[in-house]
């Protein structure tokens, strides 16, 4: 192969990529919206949980401690997210679906000690514009026979 052949053919693979529509989110303006059975936060039901703990016992790693909640009777899930794996184990195991996964997704800390959730703090998942307040829309990936778009699905 000749050297002017060597030099051009990497630009001739490229070229159809660069001339396509950008395949970037441009978080946090845009967000996408997830699956139904996406897996991202807890939401826990206090009404509902009846302090079985089979969703600590069932916690591969040990991401789930019962503990006791003032004013109410008994004790309930408190999670590590340190550690969580976000399985989904846990809201299986549940027989009151007390335990749900929600698309929250944006966990951030200072400090490790901040990433453990007591039950009170699951009980309240918190509006997506209080923690992204920059969020100017939802959008969902639209798979076509040749490529990938993003359509807007919500304008906030």
């Amino acid at each position: 192969m000749s050297l002017l052949k060597k030099l051009v053919k990497p630009f001739l693979v490229v070229a159809p990529y660069v001339a396509r529509s950008s395949q970037t989110v441009k978080y946090p303006d845009e967000r996408l919206v997830f699956s139904e059975r996406f897996r991202g936060r807890h939401r826990l039901d206090l009404d509902k949980c009846i302090h079985c703990g089979l969703c600590a016992r069932i916690c591969p790693c040990a991401s789930i401690v019962l503990v006791p909640v003032e004013g109410r009777e008994g004790k309930y899930p408190q999670i590590d997210y340190g550690t969580c794996s976000l399985c989904g184990l846990c809201v299986d195991a549940c027989p009151r679906g007390a335990l749900t996964m929600t698309d929250f997704v944006e966990f951030s800390a200072y400090k490790r000690s901040d990433l453990v959730y007591s039950p009170e703090r699951l009980a309240e998942v918190p509006d997506i514009k209080e923690v992204l307040p920059m969020l100017k829309r939802r959008i969902k990936p639209v798979l076509t026979d040749k490529e990938m778009k993003y359509e807007v699905v919500e304008e906030l």
